[in-house]
């Protein structure tokens, strides 16, 4: 065995030193930056930090103990914000009840490149559009982040738009946003805007967790779209689980939704122990959705959230699926308040939108809801138009089926002549929406479901100028 012994001691050896290097580059890769309250010096610091990689500290207080914010200049032209560049971690504390904060700046935080990210335990106040953007990653985590007071940015269209955090991968859907992406125990407060989501996922091939989170719009004002979580064109496995979403009350020509979940046959939506609460009078509380933009959505599970609307007009949906919504069930939600219906299901006349296309909703289940504290203007189930094969079982009093094959196993039959007027009626009283959507040719369609593209487009334009950067 001793002819052997040197290379074992060598084996060693070579171990040895590379758990020793391991260890250095470990160690080298934590950075801790304290706040100066100066522009740029603020950005600079922190975006020298991360070029190096690992993980930043950044500090609540500055370097003699005083809370002091990152100032990442205004919130506008001359404004500024660092770029996800390599592997990193940027991690905030909270030092005798002060987070580490960054104020302003034009999309502070900003991921052009395919990275694996963490952003956590960050104040930020008053970020030009959104504080957080990702076009390109390798997957991330957004832990336990406050947002609040963002300012529009004016889009190419003419109107402006605010988001709370947007993962985008348009420019490459399959390969754009990859690995895993976790949003998870932020808080997030907006008010403002035409075109508005407290937080928007489109055309991202990640699995995504969107878990914990606290959603609260101050006034739903955005007339070209109010959105508090949107996930839409996703092509993996998504979660929206035990978030309290609040839509307040706000523009008379805002049409509010809590939850926005839809497209790509693939992904598997799971939208589950949700608190959704709309106070607008035009908002829906959870809508399940395709169109021929999106593709179909297939096998979603809506179940065990708990709905509370305050809508007054008959073509507003406690739970709507909408367009073609395929083999999806929604089950043992409890809804209560006021709204048009409780539950809708009904496909989409496309026509109504300038495409020469019907999207059909199909054999969904709506299983043991409880809606018995709901008041619904226009019946408590409305299967609509272009719904075949759909089933609903559970307590009810009123329905109307406009649909083909369906069963509604409860209730009373509402003429749907009946129907139309009391959707009529609420229509005289409400504005007059954009584009036609579920419901009647009363509600509006959110820009994102024919449009999301060329916002995408306006938005990269927008922020030419930070993008330089």
């Amino acid at each position: 065995m001793s002819s052997h012994l040197p290379g074992m001691l060598r084996h060693v050896l070579i171990v040895t030193i590379c758990m020793c290097a391991a260890a250095q580059v470990t160690a080298a890769a934590t950075a801790t930056v304290y706040p100066t309250g100066t522009f740029p010096l603020d950005m600079q610091n922190v975006q020298a930090a991360i070029d190096r990689g690992g993980t930043v500290i950044l500090k609540a207080t500055n370097t003699v103990g005083v809370p002091t914010a990152f100032d990442f200049g205004a919130a506008g032209p001359g404004g500024g914000g660092v770029n996800l560049t390599t592997d990193v971690s940027l991690i905030g504390e909270t030092v005798r009840g002060h987070m580490t904060t960054i104020n302003g700046g034009v999309t502070p935080i900003l991921g052009l490149v395919p990275v694996k990210s963490r952003i956590q335990g960050i104040d930020f106040e008053g970020p030009l559009d959104t504080p957080i953007a990702l076009v390109y990653s390798a997957g991330c985590d957004i832990v336990g982040n406050r947002i609040r007071g963002n300012v529009p940015v004016l889009l190419g269209f003419g109107f402006t738009e605010i988001e709370g955090i947007i993962i985008a991968g348009n420019d490459d859907p399959l390969n754009a946003i990859t690995g895993q992406i976790n949003v998870t125990g932020n808080t997030i407060e907006i008010s403002g805007g035409d075109f508005v989501n407290g937080m928007q996922f489109d055309e991202v091939a990640a699995d995504i967790n969107i878990s914990g989170n606290t959603v609260n719009f101050l006034s739903s004002d955005g007339e070209v779209q109010t959105i508090g979580i949107l996930v839409f064109r996703s092509h993996g496995d998504v979660s929206v689980i035990n978030n309290r979403v609040t839509m307040g009350n706000g523009d008379p020509n805002a049409y509010p939704s809590g939850v926005y979940v839809g497209g790509h046959a693939e992904a598997r939506y799971t939208i589950a122990g949700n608190t959704v609460v709309t106070n607008h009078p035009q908002a829906d509380g959870i809508d399940i959705v395709a169109f021929s933009y999106s593709g179909a959505t297939q096998g979603a599970l809506v179940i065990g959230n708990h709905v509370s609307t305050h809508s007054l007009t008959s073509f507003n949906g406690g739970i709507v699926f909408e367009g073609g919504v395929q083999n999806s069930l929604m089950a043992a939600n409890v809804l209560d308040g006021t709204t048009g219906n409780a539950v809708q299901i009904a496909g989409f006349d496309e026509h109504v939108i300038g495409l020469d296309d019907i999207q059909v909703a199909d054999s969904n289940l709506a299983i043991g809801n409880d809606i018995s504290h709901e008041i619904s203007l226009a019946g408590d189930v409305w299967f609509g138009p272009y719904s075949t094969n759909n089933l609903f079982v559970g307590r009810c009093s009123t329905y109307t089926d406009q649909g083909a094959g369906n069963h509604i196993r409860c209730g009373q039959a509402l003429a749907a002549a009946a129907q139309s007027n009391a959707l009529a009626a609420t229509a005289d009283a409400a504005p007059a929406p954009a584009a036609a959507g579920v419901g009647s040719a009363n509600r509006g369609l959110p820009a994102i479901a024919s449009r999301g593209d060329e916002i995408y487009s306006a938005r990269l334009q927008a922020l030419q100028l930070r993008l330089t950067r």
